[in-house]
């Protein structure tokens, strides 16, 4: 479902590929990214952890999200701290990122492990796309994930792929 106003955007997400390394290594360095998809401490990590997304040096979920067939972002396991992350494109926001996080907890995480995403408390957007993606998916607070309010932002534990993977 779109903004009102604006035509359903189709929402996708699939494995990373080699040829997206380029383009995950520039998004994730994105200055805009800073202060709400992560820590302003951990902007000097970005040097490892943006080309990292695009390699397989670590086991775990690795997913691109594409929106109207365009590279919009990236979804999956965070190279350096194993948690779960995402981040959209400013172009490919407003809508997209529930059901591009809902796509990815159906398809994207068979046979994972239980892994967390954490949210900064100033990202209140992006943990209402979480519960919204959570609730479409079908998982269940309390069986499936849990929410914890820690010193830093938002734990949200996702179970391991029982429900998630069929």
């Amino acid at each position: 479902m779109g903004e009102p106003g604006r035509p359903t955007r189709r929402v996708e997400v699939r494995p990373v590929r080699a040829g997206d390394w380029p383009w995950l290594t520039r998004a994730g360095w994105s200055p805009e990214l800073a202060g709400t998809q992560y820590h302003w401490a951990e902007l000097p990590l970005q040097a490892w952890i943006a080309p990292a997304r695009g390699l397989p040096i670590r086991p775990g979920p690795r997913c691109v999200i594409e929106v109207d067939g365009r590279r919009a972002g990236y979804i999956g396991r965070n190279p350096l701290s194993g948690h779960l992350e995402y981040f959209l494109a400013p172009w490919a926001r407003g809508g997209t990122g529930a059901r591009a996080i809902a796509a990815f907890l159906r398809t994207g995480r068979v046979g994972d492990r239980r892994r967390s995403f954490v949210v900064s408390h100033r990202n209140h957007r992006s943990l209402a796309a979480l519960r919204r993606a959570l609730g479409a998916a079908g998982l269940v607070e309390g069986t499936h994930w849990w929410l914890v309010d820690g010193r830093f932002g938002w734990r949200l534990t996702v179970a391991a792929d029982e429900p998630t993977g069929g």
